[in-house]
């Protein structure tokens, strides 16, 4: 049973899997979307707010591809091997995994709030838009903030403790 319950860790392969093919379909889909908006900006197709609009729309398709991406190196790192690849995508527990997600999701919001912004609707939906988009934020930093607090609180306590990598399990 115990060999069993080690070895279920490889079962991240198929979340690792799937983020990777997710990260890939993304990134095409970023190609494919600027392709279209440099053609519709080169035919004179695009107005001016409506390019920016569709600019922010691929940038916005080019983070979440790249945090799919950070996420699924992340996994495999943590459950699975080594790999190399820079420091800055590593992660050593599923908190810091959550940290990378949040700090992804807010330039995300910040794309769709300016997006909201250029389409010029009415003033008091966009101030809707923007307070909530404001409070969620707000949220992932307060829950950011008390995730590392919690851990350096962790660390004068038990500072004898590593941290457990996959790559020390093998």
């Amino acid at each position: 049973m115990k060999w069993l319950i080690e070895k279920s860790r490889y079962l991240a392969y198929v979340g690792v899997l799937v983020l990777f093919v997710c990260s890939l379909t993304a990134y095409i889909l970023s190609v494919y979307k600027t392709f279209k908006t440099v053609v519709s900006i080169a035919l004179g197709e695009a107005k001016n707010d409506f390019a920016l609009i569709a600019l922010f729309d691929c940038l916005d398709t080019i983070l979440i591809a790249t945090a799919l991406l950070v996420i699924s190196i992340s996994l495999y790192e943590l459950f699975i091997g080594e790999l190399k690849v820079p420091d800055w995508m590593l992660v050593r527990n599923l908190s810091e995994l959550k940290a990378k997600f949040t700090f992804v999701i807010i330039p995300v919001m910040a794309v769709k709030f300016l997006q909201k912004l250029l389409q010029g609707e009415d003033a008091l939906t966009t101030l809707y838009y923007g307070v909530s988009i404001a409070l969620v934020i707000l949220a992932l930093a307060a829950f950011n903030y008390v995730s590392e607090k919690e851990k350096m609180d962790e660390l004068k306590i038990h500072p004898e403790e590593d941290e457990t990598r996959a790559q020390d399990l093998t």
